[in-house]
């Protein structure tokens, strides 16, 4: 820990009494009186004690001493001395990344290999992989999107991953309705990145099928995400070559990733999704903000205290001890 003055510059003050005494004239009160020049010999053979009136009145030494010492004290605590501390640096999140799920009932089909439970539906299969994702994105704030007919925030952005966690595990299939609105999911996570402070800004979309409920077209939605700096990455849960209702709109996603400068990613398999989760990690990684600080601790109570405690102490001693003079003097005549 270090001592250090805030305002040093204030120091110069010190000197500034000297040129008071030097360019203003003392202030002397005028009043009647006789100099004697043999005054002291006059007392002695008189016998008589002189009074306060009858002599200039002198500064005590300890009166000068008081005054220094308080215009030092002053003047230092005018330079505020603090105790600086070890320094302390902060950690912010510095990216937000907004997750959109896909909870349609296609979501259900059991087609992806988990390795501890064997073939399990598409939703398990992300929830266990975006569970892992989300244990490395610590210098992010997540937040979750839930899709189908219509788009809902599941979780605002938040700094707390395990409550991500848990809420990303509550979700299942048809909450949100039976068919999938894309462009309702991005027009959403647009209006939750609103109240974002941070210049960077991802959307990560995952969807197994086609756009079919939206009031909100996905690629209009797309132009007005990259007007806002919103990166998309879209995740399609499916095999490009997949026929049917099944079938994953890949066109449509490539062209929302290409407008909003993100990436388009196919996921035929949970190792598939796994290495793009991967990937995405590598292309926008966890990122922190640091703030570093000096603690500092005003030192000047500790100084303009004892002070004033030593100012009223010689003022009492100087009162008293005129007092004690006056009394003397009087019990004389």
């Amino acid at each position: 820990m270090n001592i250090s003055l805030d305002y040093p510059w204030m120091l110069a003050l010190i000197i500034l009494p000297v040129f008071v005494f030097r360019i203003f004239p003392v202030y002397l009160q005028p009043a009647a009186s006789i100099y004697l020049p043999f005054f002291a010999r006059l007392v002695a053979a008189t016998g008589q004690a002189p009074t306060s009136g009858s002599q200039v009145k002198q500064r005590k030494r300890i009166q000068a001493m008081a005054l220094l010492l308080s215009w030092l004290a002053i003047i230092i605590c005018l330079a505020r001395p603090v105790l600086l501390g070890e320094p302390v640096v902060t950690q912010k999140t510095g990216r937000d990344l907004m997750i959109a799920v896909d909870l349609s009932q296609s979501m259900e089909q059991e087609d992806y290999q988990l390795n501890e439970y064997g073939k399990v539906s598409r939703l398990v299969a992300l929830k266990s992989l975006l569970n892992t994702f989300s244990e490395q994105r610590s210098g992010d704030r997540l937040g979750l999107i839930v899709f189908g007919s219509g788009a809902y925030l599941q979780v605002p952005f938040t700094e707390d991953i395990v409550l991500w966690q848990t809420l990303l595990q509550q979700m299942d299939t048809q909450m949100a309705g039976p068919a999938t609105a894309i462009g309702d999911a991005i027009g959403l996570s647009i209006r939750a990145f609103d109240g974002s402070n941070t210049t960077e800004r991802i959307l990560l979309l995952v969807t197994d099928g086609s756009d079919t409920s939206s009031r909100l077209d996905p690629v209009d939605a797309a132009r007005v995400a990259a007007a806002d700096g919103i990166e998309v990455f879209t995740l399609g849960m499916g095999s490009i070559d997949t026929e049917g209702e099944d079938k994953v709109d890949f066109n449509t996603l490539n062209k929302i990733a290409k407008i909003t400068g993100g990436q388009a990613f196919e996921g035929n398999s949970t190792g598939a999704i796994e290495q793009i989760l991967q990937q995405v990690h590598q292309i926008a990684p966890a990122k922190y903000q640091q703030q570093s600080y000096l603690p500092k601790l005003d030192l000047y109570p500790w100084l303009i205290g004892p002070m004033l405690v030593i100012y009223i102490c010689v003022w009492l001693a100087l009162t008293i001890s005129t007092v004690m003079v006056n009394k003397g003097q009087a019990d004389v005549k």
